[in-house]
Parts: structure tokens; sequence; C-alpha cells
């Protein structure tokens, strides 16, 4: 019988130079293992106790808006690919995701070229354990990474060579934090009533919640689906329907 195991989702977070644009998105498999042990040493330096726990890495560089999604696919596609290459068991590994022949392991985990364009990308991973040791190691993240967060310079270097980038900043986030920066990036633009939908769907799923746009436009979502009433032409009708779309949510018609 397989161990029943928690996850700590969390994602490196990079931000590129103007010029920093990547050559591709995903890792070949030959070196996946080379970015998850360099993620690896990072975190042993940032989280003391985090051997005890197993590490899953996509190789592969991501949009928020696909990591953003609800119920969290990527990261639980990584935490179950993770114990299936621990046949099931438990080990504190590494397991590194890259791509064979251009294509990631599992269609859940290939990037969306459509959504790559802002300058943050993220490598997404989790931390696999036993209840006891991920909720110590989970808090610790959750208290030091936003200070503390930082990856090394060899980490920054690594993947500079590795996705032919300029990396500015690379530091690692929970997925808390990152709901964070994302909601501060969609306020700033205007977007609050969209990130107050998508942070229900994220955190609350089982909640309703309701929201007002521009233009009259009404926000509803409601068991894992978002009703859009208002102006089908509108500005913030289709915005909100793309921001929508992009982070996963099904959209139902009124």
């Amino acid at each position: 019988m397989a161990a029943v195991l928690t996850a700590c989702p969390a994602v490196l977070a990079i931000e590129l130079l103007p010029e920093g644009a990547p050559s591709t998105l995903c890792l070949p498999l030959e070196s996946a293992p080379l970015l998850g042990d360099a993620i690896a040493k990072d975190l042993a330096r940032l989280i003391p106790g985090v051997e005890t726990l197993g590490l899953a890495v996509a190789a592969a560089l991501y949009d928020q808006a696909q990591i953003l999604r609800p119920s969290w696919p990527i990261h639980a596609e990584l935490a179950r690919m993770h114990q299936q290459a621990q046949r099931g068991g438990w080990t504190p590994a590494i397991t590194s995701f890259g791509a064979s022949a251009g294509r990631m392991a599992a269609p859940v985990l290939e990037p969306d070229a459509r959504l790559i364009g802002s300058p943050l990308l993220l490598v997404p991973f989790v931390l696999v354990g036993h209840a006891a040791d991920a909720e110590q190691v989970g808090a610790q993240m959750e208290r030091d990474f936003e200070e503390k967060g930082l990856a090394d310079s060899k980490t920054a270097l690594l993947l500079n060579e590795a996705f032919s980038i300029q990396v500015e900043h690379a530091r690692y986030l929970t997925h808390h934090d990152l709901c964070a920066l994302t909601a501060l990036h969609y306020e700033h633009a205007g977007f609050d009533a969209i990130w107050s939908i998508l942070e229900c769907a994220l955190l609350s799923p089982e909640r309703e919640q309701r929201a007002s746009m521009d233009d009259a436009v009404e926000l509803h979502y409601r068991e894992g689906r978002v009703t859009i009433s208002g102006d089908a032409r509108s500005i913030a009708h289709r915005q909100a329907q793309a921001i929508l779309h992009a982070h996963g949510l099904v959209i139902t018609p009124m």
C-alpha cells in the first residue's frame, strides 16, 4: 500500500531582463537533474530539515497563469509522478522531469507558449514527505522565503545557460507567496475584481464569490465555474474572459 504523503507546493520565480526571453521552455531529460540538484542545494541552505523530504521539479518555464489554476494541476502532477517514480514507496529523493523529443512526461506539464510574454517566469516544484515533516518545512518556507528566499548565483547562472535567458532576480516563493505577488500585479493593473474570483477558486473553491468590474460587468464564481454578465463587447468583459480562461477556469454562459 502506498504511503500517504503531504506535498508543499512552491516555485522558483525568475524575473528576466528585457532582452532575456527564453530560447526554449523545457530542458531535455539529460539536463533536468542539474536544475533539480541546484534547487535542492538552495533549499538545503534556506530550510533546515528539508533533506527529510523528497523533491520533484518540472525542469521547464511557465507563466503564472498556468501555475495558478484550480486544484494546482502542475503541482499535483509533480507530487503524483514523484511518488510513482518511487514505486509507491518513500525515500527523500530528487526527481527532475524534463522533455523527451521536446515533450514533457505528462500533458499537464507542457508549458503553454501562448502565455509566455511576462518578464516573470516560474519553475514549479513540490516537496513531498510524511505529514509532520512536510508541515514543519512548509511553515518554515512560509515564514522565511519572503526575506531569505534568494536563489544562489550558481542557480541563476545555470538558468541563464540552460534556457538562454538573462536572469535579473531568482527567488523561491511558496504558492501563497505567489498568490500575494499575483494579487499585487493584478490590483495595480486594475484587475482586482478578477483576482478576487481567482483567489476564491484557488484557495477556497467551495465558497461562492461575486465581483463587479467596469462597464457593469459582473463576475460570479460558484462550484468551480464562473459566469460573466454584462455587455460581451465591452473591454472589461473581454479582459475578464481572457484572464480567467488563461487561469483554467470554466466560464459558463448566462
